[in-house]
């Protein structure tokens, strides 16, 4: 497999845990990858379709991985203390998430899209944010650590996140959004316009002022 920021950029946030379940885990890059660097001790590879799965166990045939057909969390019948949920739109991540057991287990979220929805929706569910992080591999990728508690977010943190916001490493992808956002608005309808328009501010409050050495 030909190197992959945010495969790698995965793997290394499994280091420590033991057992890790990668739901949809396709070709099985990350926990092969978490193998490789010996970060964990066991996996899990879940799929809700064969073939996927069947690519998966391939790939992790040396590595103690246990394969389970499984739509999401429903047919998991083992313990985990870590799971990947990544590459899926943010919508299939928060229906995911509403099926995730109850035990205490951390969980690391790459959602392509929408991620103010998947923040607000953990929020409903009783998830708590512990940190995020951004990956760019000519895309950019917005990935949530998160566990089950209460936490309070403001509409500026379900946009830009609350622990993303204050990175440095964030401000590229603020400024493609934020000009994307300015090329669109004038095409929008009333409504979404007055979205758009708060939309904008958030990015540019967090934004560095032109001139300014921060």
């Amino acid at each position: 497999m030909a190197r992959n920021k945010r495969i790698d950029f995965l793997a290394s946030l499994l280091k420590g845990y033991h057992t890790v379940l990668d739901v949809g885990s396709d070709h099985g890059y990350v926990l092969e990858e978490a193998f490789k660097n010996g970060y964990i001790q066991k996996g899990i590879a879940s799929d809700v379709r064969e073939m996927p799965l069947e690519r998966s166990m391939k790939t992790l045939k040396n590595y103690p991985v246990r394969g389970i057909l499984s739509d999401g969390f429903l047919a998991i019948d083992e313990t985990f203390d870590a799971a990947v949920v990544a590459g899926m739109g943010a919508y299939l991540i928060a229906e995911l998430m509403e099926h995730a057991p109850l035990h205490d287990a951390v969980y690391i979220l790459q959602a392509n899209d929408k991620h103010e929805h998947l923040r607000r929706r953990l929020n409903e569910l009783g998830f708590l944010i512990k940190d995020e992080y951004i990956v760019h591999d000519k895309f950019f990728y917005i990935i949530m650590i998160v566990q089950r508690g209460n936490q309070h977010l403001t509409d500026e943190d379900l946009y830009l996140g609350p622990y993303l916001k204050h990175k440095a490493e964030a401000i590229p992808f603020y400024e493609k959004k934020l000009q994307l956002l300015k090329d669109i608005i004038h095409k929008s309808t009333d409504d979404r316009e007055h979205e758009l328009k708060q939309e904008i501010a958030y990015l540019e409050l967090c934004l560095p002022k032109k001139g300014s050495k921060e």
